[in-house]
């Protein structure tokens, strides 16, 4: 039985997704920006066929092979590889430009994909664990999942909370909760678990603000969600003063530079 496709491939080019797949192999954690990708037992989707030119009309263009239905050797300017959520909605994207796709048909008839292309945006090692936490989650996260991964792990949450918030963005700036905000720290024992809370006490589980100081200073002049000023109170803020102090430092005083009241509790 294939596995449930966890991705999609869509071609910017074409406004088309063209194969669903269920994980790419030799992506994430690719070391170079020119690199090459594989996906076993994907499914061919409309947009793939080979007479679905840019208009939907027939495609007589380089690499297409209209009698034996393959588009071995397609190239397209700009590819997205898609992440799906539980549902099969995109919630983020990596983008492979100037981007070639060779396809080998299969007895079951799925096909066996390989990429090769330039990305715009390195895929952490470990975010595709992330990915697939969060689609078996069925979109309910619960607060600290985060929380027990070492600090590998929590860098790959990071990129992937990253990535799904610059998916959405711009978010408008939410009405503050009566309050203020609230940041368990009690497991803010690195500095991407600093982060991670934070992005969580900001846009809920799996939320994203920032993942270093100067991401964090871009999200507070807005598009990513609360905009100061506001409250903020800080929960265990002993366990960050005695793991990361200087970081901890630094994220404070940022905050309160933009206008954001810091209460420890």
């Amino acid at each position: 039985m294939a596995q449930a496709p966890g991705y999609v491939l869509h071609s910017e080019d074409l406004a088309a997704d063209l194969y669903a797949l269920p994980a790419p192999e030799d992506f994430f954690g690719a070391e170079e920006e020119y690199a090459t990708f594989r996906a076993p037992g994907a499914v061919r989707l409309p947009g793939s066929t080979p007479d679905a030119g840019p208009d939907g009309g027939p495609d007589g263009g380089p690499g297409s092979c209209p009698d034996s239905g393959s588009r071995s050797g397609r190239e397209h300017e700009s590819l997205q590889l898609r992440v799906l959520d539980a549902g099969g909605e995109p919630v983020a994207a990596y983008t492979v430009g100037e981007a070639r796709i060779e396809e080998e048909d299969r007895p079951d008839g799925l096909v066996d994909l390989r990429v090769t292309g330039w990305l715009w945006d390195l895929p952490r090692p470990g975010t595709d664990r992330i990915w697939a936490l969060w689609r078996q989650a069925g979109g309910t996260l619960p607060p600290g999942a985060w929380a027990p991964l070492d600090t590998e792990d929590r860098l790959a949450w990071l990129d992937a909370a990253r990535l799904r918030a610059v998916w959405r963005h711009p978010l408008p700036a939410p009405v503050a909760p009566a309050g203020g905000y609230v940041l368990d720290g009690s497991a803010v024992t690195d500095r991407p678990g600093l982060y991670c809370a934070l992005g969580e006490a900001m846009g809920g589980p799996g939320g994203y603000y920032g993942a270093s100081l100067d991401a964090l200073k871009d999200c507070l002049h807005g598009g990513f969600g609360p905009v100061a000023p506001f409250t903020l109170t800080w929960q265990d803020l002993a366990t960050a003063r005695t793991h990361v102090p200087e970081d901890l430092e630094k994220v404070l005083g940022a905050l309160r530079a933009a206008g954001v009241t810091v209460r420890p509790a």
